[in-house]
């Protein structure tokens, strides 16, 4: 970790003084003035972190972050987690560095690249966070008034709660997110499209809930995020987190009281085919990890019965059934003949691990024969059988079977 001197700011709410270089994420933190000044860290204690992160789309982000000033009643403490796009021309970063000069309680992280994955930003984010309890809020949300008063009584009140996932609305007033559930395997936002007043439950255990605005018990998550394992901002991730966070033995609820509106993959958002197969390569990565791999293999059979031509499904249907009672009468045939294999070389005194009787009764044939030391000895199951030969006039007076056990 490296510092730097950095501008001085106005004298009543100086830009801090010193900058540290992130090397693992290549990114420089500016810390906020409350952490750097002895007499504001005394005076102001915030209750909560909210890790932002950005990635452009500057208008997004102030009204995230002007909603976020405007509705909170508790004190917190706001980190921004910043990289750069190129066709935002660096005005974020522009405006972050502003926006600290009047704001003591902002805490400033800058990349120059796009984050690689979600987990990178929280992660980074988490180490500078200054509270025991911790929100994840994507700048394409904006909070209700109070929003955060019951999620904070929740973590306080229970000590064993992790994640406390908040009601997402559309911009349309409609639920996108009521916290998580599994339809048997598949994860699914509960409540969605629902009236935005339905899900107003202070408090419900849930399976997962949406990053994109929860609360959460430090102690929880820092040390369960791991990264390089899925494709970046293309989705199972964060519903991995739950699952991780549900492995260390901590519950996941819902609180509908605390609201927030969101415009869901506004900023990260793609529906190219690349970003299809990467949320498909992810998906079979989430459910090997958690065990369900064979549920998920199990759950993509489709059923098609109904939709075969009646003679279609009629032929396979008989060819089928051949098949399975030939293979079952091979198989009982196969028993049979190596036990009086088995029987013939004792009559003969000699070991079946040494020797091989190989018989054609067509033609009398009933030879013994030494076994290859040198190869792996054949299994007194495995009978090879040599193709019958059909004489010119089609009958099979002249077939010949060879069997050797």
């Amino acid at each position: 970790m490296t510092q730097e001197l950095i501008g001085v700011g106005d004298s009543l709410f100086p830009t801090p003084i010193l900058a540290y270089h992130e090397e693992l994420y290549n990114a420089d933190i500016y810390p906020a003035i409350f952490i750097l000044s002895r007499v504001m860290s005394t005076a102001y204690k915030p209750l909560f972190d909210v890790l932002l992160p950005t990635y452009g789309n500057l208008v997004l982000t102030l009204e995230c972050v002007n909603t976020l000033f405007n509705n909170t009643t508790s004190p917190f403490h706001l980190i921004i987690l910043n990289a750069d796009r190129p066709d935002d021309y660096g005005l974020t970063h522009k405006w972050a560095l502003e926006f600290q000069k009047t704001h003591q309680n902002v805490t400033y992280c800058h990349r120059p690249t796009n984050w690689k994955e979600g987990n990178q930003f929280f992660n980074l984010g988490f180490k500078y966070c200054q509270t025991d309890y911790v929100v994840t809020m994507m700048n394409s949300m904006t909070v209700e008034p109070y929003w955060e008063r019951v999620p904070l009584e929740i973590l306080k009140q229970d000590g064993k709660v992790g994640t406390v996932g908040m009601k997402c609305l559309f911009p349309n007033g409609l639920i996108e997110s009521a916290g998580i559930v599994f339809n048997g395997i598949i994860p699914s936002d509960y409540g969605r499209d629902e009236a935005g007043w339905r899900h107003s439950e202070s408090r419900v255990d849930m399976p997962c809930a949406q990053w994109a605005f929860a609360m959460h018990r430090k102690q929880a998550i820092m040390g369960n995020l791991p990264e390089g394992v899925f494709n970046g901002h293309v989705g199972w991730d964060d519903i991995d987190n739950n699952m991780c966070v549900r492995s260390k033995g901590w519950k996941i609820v819902y609180c509908g009281q605390s609201v927030g509106i969101h415009k869901p993959r506004a900023t990260r958002g793609s529906n190219t085919v690349e970003a299809m197969l990467k949320n498909q390569y992810n998906a079979h990565t989430f459910y090997k990890r958690w065990g369900l791999w064979e549920k998920y293999l199990e759950g993509i059979k489709m059923d098609v019965k109904d939709l075969l031509k009646p003679e279609t499904k009629q032929m396979l249907s008989n060819a089928t059934t051949e098949y399975q009672v030939l293979t079952h009468l091979i198989n009982v045939c196969t028993q049979g003949l190596s036990a009086l294999s088995k029987q013939a070389l004792e009559e003969l005194n000699v070991s079946p691990e040494k020797y091989v009787l190989e018989m054609n009764p067509a033609t009398n044939i009933f030879n013994l024969k030494q076994k290859n030391i040198e190869g792996k000895p054949p299994d007194l199951n495995d009978v090879n059988y040599v193709p019958v030969e059909h004489s010119d006039n089609g009958k099979g007076e002249n077939a010949k079977e060879e069997v050797k056990v």
